[in-house]
């Protein structure tokens, strides 16, 4: 497993938060600083399209890891 920066993810690549964790996320679409809140990229859950979260580009996550 390696520890990264989200915003070396491309698009559609897949990552954990957490090392122990189960859930798993899709890196989506950047949203651009606005008057609505800071920039952040759409995270959508592996196992439930419909659930979608937003995450600083600064965060660091994990890749690389089996299923």
């Amino acid at each position: 497993m390696q520890h990264v920066q989200l915003r070396t993810l491309k698009e559609g690549d897949i990552f954990k938060r957490k090392v122990d964790t189960e859930n798993v996320f899709i890196r989506e679409h950047y949203n651009r600083k606005d008057d609505f809140g800071p920039a952040s990229f759409c995270c959508s859950d592996w196992y439930d399209q419909g659930r979608c979260i937003q995450l600083k580009p600064s965060t660091m996550v994990f890749i690389d890891f089996d299923f």
